[in-house]
């Protein structure tokens, strides 16, 4: 009976073990095909064999990719907006959240916890060309302003939903001592509350970085010109209809990464840990 149980569950863990390393090499191969087409010229992509590795590292390809997709003022544009757009979520998101929570009791506050969170599961597709439409009668297309507010309230009904989770653990207590001393609504929040928000605070921070800066659909609507696209956009113009320039998009693509690898690696110990207390306490 033991061997028999001892069988099958070393199936059982080759059978999880296959499912991982099938799943593994599913989300590690494209960064792979980014990686090697990156370092080739364009005609070592177009041979019979184009995912062997390359023989020479082409470095040339990140020189040409950034002078030819303006990608320095497209980098501008992607870090103005991120940062910009991250700044007003913590802000906003946390005081709406401190608010709906802290007051939940209310009917008319209770329910905008809902309305937030039903947000997030609104496609950005399905407003789309309203959106596109509004922009243009109110002379907002291809405006910075107006691409960081959008971007910031597709964002913030899931931000806010994290905060509502995190806020719930901090004790009420702190709170009312405060007030007893004489602290004001706003100087409890931004003295005693936002503080002790600090895991999930850095986790909407990478969160939302990652959502605006990664984001190209509300970039191809709101800003397409050259002026102000990001870099999402910026990097379409080495795929065309008739000639495609897959290893200097690569190249581009993988310079792009980095802000975003070096942001995660030094706030990821809070990322877990937010998002754990903001989605399941409460």
């Amino acid at each position: 009976m033991g061997k028999k149980l001892h069988t099958a569950s070393g199936r059982r863990f080759i059978l999880l073990s296959l499912v991982m390393w099938c799943v593994t090499i599913l989300f590690l191969a494209p960064f792979y095909v980014l990686i090697i087409y990156a370092f080739k010229p364009r005609e070592a992509t177009m041979l019979k064999n184009p995912l062997a590795f390359p023989d020479t590292l082409y470095l040339q390809n990140f020189v040409e990719a950034v002078q030819k997709s303006d990608f320095l003022r497209a980098f501008t544009n992607s870090t103005v907006s991120t940062v910009c757009g991250v700044i007003v979520l913590v802000l906003i998101c946390s005081m709406a959240a401190y608010i709906v929570v802290r007051r939940g009791n209310n009917r008319f506050y209770g329910i905008w916890q809902y309305i937030f969170l039903a947000s997030v599961m609104l496609p950005f597709q399905t407003i789309m060309f309203p959106l596109y439409k509004n922009l243009m009668n109110l002379h907002l297309l291809n405006s910075r302003p107006a691409y960081v507010l959008v971007s910031v309230g597709f964002q913030m009904g899931f931000d806010i939903f994290l905060y509502c989770g995190f806020i719930k653990t901090v004790p009420v207590e702190l709170e009312e001592a405060a007030a007893i001393d004489g602290c004001s609504r706003m100087g409890i929040f931004w003295r005693i509350v936002f503080p002790l928000l600090k895991p999930v605070t850095m986790t909407v921070v990478v969160l939302s970085a990652l959502g605006i800066w990664n984001d190209y659909q509300i970039a191809l609507v709101v800003v397409s010109k050259e002026a102000v696209r990001t870099l999402p956009v910026a990097q379409q113009s080495f795929i065309g209809q008739q000639i495609s320039y897959l290893n200097l998009a690569s190249a581009a693509c993988l310079l792009s990464i980095i802000p975003m690898f070096f942001l995660f690696l030094f706030i990821q110990k809070f990322i877990v840990q937010g998002v754990t207390a903001g989605a399941v306490k409460g």
